[in-house]
């Protein structure tokens, strides 16, 4: 399709989306319900055609899927399959009785939320693109756990609160807003930003053990997704985020991106080690859960997908612990979804802890003591950060913070890490319980110094006075607001007679006029779910043309279809096709797309 029809059409997607948006959320983003008076969408269509008009009509139902493959894991079953049906739907449950259904633009999808060691029922039907069914590929599988004596410390996060604060820190530019919560016995994780990482520190510490094999860092989880990244970072040093291209000294990187059709695995390291691929990363289907694994030895560093290896670099650590971070970028927006957060190493824990309030900092010359209510039970804290700057020096100056009534040195979380503008240096400072105090609900501090910076990201960890409790409780399941499912996305192209598609700018002659429809599974729904398709209609120049049932046998899925159309009584000029697709559930909106062209005179 020419770049014409595609910002076109896109211009009428973003039009409609935008006026869902305002509908679905309030200011704060929080889901609210609609109201209206007008009448509700059709959920199902006739076939029709205005005279001159020839529509697609269906043929033979598909055939079933085949090649069916069951990948078992914490709460959750991954089930692939071969076929060439633009859509399927899979039917799941336990006792033999399937009582859930999916609609899938891809073969493959994955189940989660289910029981460990319980047997279910998949039933995977091809479907066309006119909603015909074919008979059922039926497979079954068990949900396994992880079992704890595998690693020295693996989080699945299944249990209540997720991510649990004892555990575990969520961290983002200070502008952007991430969220966390529980999706059906995973990690799920949302931003605001797209170019920021959110990332997730570990409080324990990754430790080599005393071996060849020094360790592994394993996470299982979704990302990346389309246009995006997935950083392993092991860094020596007290830090949180990692931001931009430069990284501490010593510090070992997996970094995993995602665009144009592919995807690459690659080790970093600040001093430049190269890193060699073994294998060329296979495409990966859309929200299917694999295994990334960073392996230390004492011969170098390897990435292992889903137990392959598929690229070498001869970094080796010259630390013994390391602060362990999972960082995810991608488009605003997208959710990412962690089932594991492993390490296979020597034995670690999460050093002890107690909640605390939030911390805001500001940037300041200098400061007066600040006052406040002293925080009970505390012993002291850990107050870590990232700055970003603007200042062209080589070297970092000393950097104080103003606390409570104290003051207390900044200092780098990893020495030697890079002064450099636009790349986040982090920093650390001891807090004296004495200094810890709260005004209006949080605890205020000041970073002194004339420069131009930024502190992107703070977050403090206290420690309990003796016979506090010595571990952060839990908070609740905190489950973010359901992904509401949509309808496939519209694309259009415009041909000639003669089946040839029209050049940009160029016209089409009066008579007959062919148009191509694609109705495609959206990216980050090609897995997890798509709207039930009940039909479309085209109008032509606001006279409605064609209308295409594709609910036969059930909710059709996506397809693509052609249609001829009569030009021979247009007039010469511009002109314009709408397509608008229709759900079988009366809660899916409908959508609509417009492609322009032009006839001869």
């Amino acid at each position: 399709m020419d770049r014409r029809r595609i910002a076109v059409i896109a211009a009428g997607v973003v039009l409609f989306g935008g006026v869902v948006a305002v509908l679905r959320t309030n200011g704060a983003g929080e889901p609210v319900t609609a109201t209206s008076t007008s009448q509700p969408p059709p959920t199902s269509l006739a076939p029709f055609a205005a005279p001159g008009v020839l529509v697609p009509t269906p043929g033979a139902a598909p055939e079933s899927p085949r090649g069916p493959r069951v990948v078992p894991g914490p709460r959750r079953l991954q089930v692939l399959w071969t076929g060439d049906a633009p859509g399927y739907e899979v039917r799941w449950g336990r006792g033999g009785a399937p009582d859930q259904t999916r609609l899938v633009a891809q073969p493959a999808t994955e189940l989660t939320g289910l029981d460990d060691g319980a047997e279910y029922t998949v039933d995977i039907r091809a479907v066309d693109a006119f909603g015909q069914r074919s008979d059922p590929l039926r497979v079954t599988g068990t949900p396994k756990a992880v079992q704890a004596g595998d690693y020295a410390l693996a989080d699945a996060f299944d249990q209540g609160g997720v991510p649990d604060p004892a555990r575990w820190r969520l961290a983002t530019r200070g502008t952007c807003a991430a969220r966390a919560g529980d999706g059906n016995g995973r990690l799920v994780i949302s931003s605001t930003c797209a170019a920021a990482p959110t990332s997730l520190r570990s409080r324990a510490p990754f430790v080599l053990r005393d071996a060849d094999d020094l360790g592994r860092f394993v996470v299982e989880t979704d990302a990346p997704g389309a246009d995006g990244e997935l950083f392993l970072d092991l860094v020596p040093g007290p830090v949180s985020t990692l931001m931009g291209d430069g990284l501490p000294p010593d510090t070992i990187r997996l970094r995993v991106a995602s665009g144009n059709g592919k995807t690459t695995a690659e080790v970093v390291t600040a001093e430049g080690t190269p890193s060699t691929a073994v294998r060329e990363v296979p495409a990966l289907q859309h929200a299917l859960t694999h295994r990334w694994e960073l392996a230390l030895r004492r011969d170098g560093t390897r990435v292992l997908l889903d137990g392959e290896v598929v690229a070498t670099s001869p970094a080796v650590p010259r630390w013994r612990e390391a602060t362990a971070l999972v960082s995810v970028a991608g488009p605003t927006g997208q959710r990412v979804h962690v089932g594991l957060v492993a390490f296979d190493g020597a034995p670690t824990s999460a050093p002890p802890s107690l909640p605390g309030p939030p911390v805001q900092v500001a940037v300041e010359p200098d400061s007066p003591p600040l006052t406040g209510s002293p925080i009970i039970g505390v012993a002291g804290g850990q107050l870590r950060m990232t700055l970003l700057h603007t200042d062209a020096s080589p070297t970092a100056p000393e950097f104080t913070l103003a606390i409570g009534d104290a003051r207390v040195p900044l200092r780098p979380a990893v020495p030697g890490a890079p002064w450099r503008a636009g790349v986040g240096y982090p920093l650390v400072a001891d807090v004296p319980a004495s200094a810890l105090v709260v005004d209006d609900g949080r605890v205020k501090a000041n970073v002194l110094t004339p420069l131009r910076v930024q502190a992107t990201h703070v977050d403090l960890d206290l420690a309990p006075a003796p016979g506090m409790p010595t571990t952060a409780p839990s908070g609740g399941s905190s489950a973010l607001p359901e992904v509401e499912l949509e309808l496939a996305r519209i694309d259009g192209t415009i041909l000639d007679a003669s089946g040839k598609p029209v050049p940009e700018g160029a016209t089409v002659h009066r008579g007959r006029l062919v148009f191509d429809l694609t109705l495609a599974g959206r990216p980050g729904q090609r897995g997890t779910g798509l709207a039930g398709l009940a039909g479309f209609t085209v109008r032509l120049d606001d006279d409605r043309v064609a209308a295409v049932p594709t609910n036969l046998g059930g909710p059709g899925v996506v397809g693509t279809y052609r249609l001829a159309l009569d030009a021979s009584g247009l007039s010469p000029g511009p002109h314009m096709i709408e397509v608008r697709v229709f759900g079988t559930s009366a809660g899916t909106r409908p959508t609509s797309a417009f492609v322009p062209f032009l006839v001869t005179a």
